[in-house]
């Protein structure tokens, strides 16, 4: 779990330029994989490596958000509505699925036929449930008052941890407890991230 959310965030750098900010993605190498860049009007444009345009995202004042590839041609939308149901629709305008969150705080996810898929609830002690379409349990989270998160399998048995300490230090440990891998910011900002042997894998720094 640690290594995979860890070798997701390769080195970044955030720039903001006449309201817009961008993003730098670099690996451990400090060679630049892509960006991401907001225009503070709604567009996301990311780019690869070489400066190219790989998709762009865009989200209107109605509050819908459509996707585009590289040469502008729509993929598809989501939006959410005055109820807080939100609708994943195709490039054809087609319902792909959706999924809206009751009274109780019970999010509930539908295919495109409306069938349920699966569903998620956090309790008052700040554990949360995720179930399958017939309801049966799948997995558990739940945060301590020390900050500590323990995600559990269907059965209950711990699959691994995430904790924070009064330094800004995360760790990610597997359900042995062995450290997967650490993020840590100083105080200029710089995030640096770390696998299980203490090795740089990227760092992120926000300007």
């Amino acid at each position: 779990m640690g290594n995979k959310l860890l070798m997701a965030v390769v080195v970044l750098t955030g720039a903001m330029v006449a309201g817009a900010e961008t993003t730098y993605f670099r690996d451990s190498s400090g060679r630049l994989t892509g960006s991401v860049t907001t225009d503070g009007n709604g567009k996301t444009v990311y780019k690869d490596g070489q400066g190219r345009v790989q998709r762009t995202v865009t989200t209107d004042r109605n509050g819908k958000t459509t996707f585009r590839d590289y040469l502008g041609r729509t993929q598809g939308t989501v939006q959410t509505d005055a109820r807080g149901k939100t609708t994943w629709r195709d490039a054809s305008g087609r319902v792909q699925g959706s999924s809206s969150t009751d009274q109780y705080g019970k999010t509930t996810w539908r295919d495109s036929t409306g069938r349920t898929q699966g569903t998620m609830q956090t309790d008052k002690y700040g554990k949360t449930t995720y179930r399958d379409y017939l309801g049966r349990l799948q997995g558990s989270s739940q945060t301590d008052k020390y900050g500590k998160t323990t995600y559990r399998d269907a059965a209950g048995r711990m699959q691994g941890n995430v904790t924070t300490d009064k330094n800004g230090k995360t760790t990610w440990r597997d359900s042995s407890g062995r450290i997967q891998g650490t993020s840590t910011t100083d105080r200029y900002g710089k995030t640096t991230y770390r696998d299980g042997s203490g090795r740089i894998i990227g760092t992120r720094t926000v300007r």
